[in-house]
């Protein structure tokens, strides 16, 4: 688990007491970030901020998750060459996956500094399942992922971001109420290994997402604060379990089925939460819960919660619908192991309101 949680504004200021805390001399830092907005607070914010202390800074910018998995050990030796001792990640999933995936494969410990609130791998030991199914294809070797060594969340920085985040931070929150039902079923009828105490952790996430969703729904820093706790809180569940499985269920198979299908037809997908609260809503049904509460907890925060919002054409939802169970054969959930026909798929879709 991480050893040490700073949120709230300028904390990104208290960067070197945090190097101190940790016990890390002589800091030479690689910064990780994207190309664009999240490179400019890498190199205006952050790089000034280490410098500051005489320690030495390295910047790397990436464009996507392939880039790092392809050059994985390039970029390895260049953090060894360049005798890197710690990691910082820069960002969002893309920057913060990569921080992970650098710091797991060349034996360093990494900071999250997470600039906006739209998903839990800012604490988890989890990247993407079909990052990680890349992954093992290109090396076929096993890995293990940690955690950060510390979370950096400046509020003051994620605020300026929070328009396009915020909503899918949302949602994949909102996915522990159906994940930690598939988890639980998987348990009882398949045996699996399940953690009580994980589960209730990444259900109080989602349950601080709904009781505060008046609050968060205003886009503030408050929004900001009580996200980030509860993003925090379900990544460290991940920690807990060993496994994603208290916070990715049915919705994120679903979520990850449109991704496929995305790259296959060319079009673009939604942010990853945004996917996630749509099939929470659908899992939702299955599970026999409040799924209108669901919905209506998404809308709040104008989330899409149909195909014409969404952006994506009812024919791929139905399809997406049709392969979520066969995307994972390790991972049992709502949806079964039988086949999904699209008639059962398009008349579920309508039954929930989204196409």
């Amino acid at each position: 688990m991480p050893r040490y949680v700073l949120t709230g504004p300028n904390i990104v200021k208290k960067i070197d007491s945090v190097f101190n805390y940790l016990k890390i001399r002589n800091v030479k830092a690689l910064l990780i970030s994207g190309n664009s907005y999240t490179k400019e607070i890498a190199l205006d914010v952050i790089k000034n901020e280490v410098e500051k202390y005489n320690h030495e800074v390295v910047h790397y910018s990436i464009e996507n998750l392939n880039d790092v998995i392809n050059n994985l050990q390039d970029l390895a030796h260049k953090i060894k060459e360049e005798k890197i001792n710690i990691l910082i990640g820069v960002g969002g999933g893309k920057s913060i996956d990569s921080a992970k995936l650098l710091a797991w494969y060349s034996n360093k410990p990494y900071i999250s500094l997470p600039t906006n609130v739209s998903h839990d791998g800012i604490s988890s030991p989890s990247i993407s399942y079909i990052i990680s199914q890349k992954l093992k294809s290109k090396y076929d070797i096993d890995f293990g992922l940690k955690s950060p060594l510390a979370i950096i969340a400046d509020t003051n920085l994620i605020i300026k971001g929070l328009k396009n985040s915020l909503a899918a931070g949302v949602g994949d929150l909102i996915a522990k109420f159906t994940a930690v039902k598939d988890w639980r079923l998987t348990h009882l009828l398949k045996g699996e290994e399940y953690s009580e105490y994980a589960a209730s952790m990444a259900l109080m996430s989602a349950r601080i997402v709904e009781k505060n969703i008046e609050v968060i729904s205003k886009y503030t820093e408050k929004s900001v604060s009580i996200l980030l706790k509860a993003l925090i809180g379900s990544g460290i569940a991940i920690a807990v379990a060993g496994s994603s499985r208290p916070a990715s269920g049915s919705e994120h198979l679903f979520s990850h089925s449109l991704d496929i299908i995305a790259e296959k037809e060319g079009f673009e997908p939604a942010q990853h939460g945004i996917q996630c609260g749509i099939g929470t809503i659908i899992m939702g049904i299955l599970h026999g819960i409040k799924w209108k509460k669901i919905r209506n907890t998404l809308q709040m925060v104008k989330a899409p919660v149909n195909s014409k919002e969404l952006g994506i054409d009812a024919k791929y939802l139905i399809k997406a619908l049709t392969i979520a169970n066969k995307i994972r054969k390790d991972r049992y959930t709502i949806l079964g192991d039988t086949e999904i026909t699209p008639n059962i798929a398009e008349k579920l879709l309508k039954m929930a309101e989204i196409i």
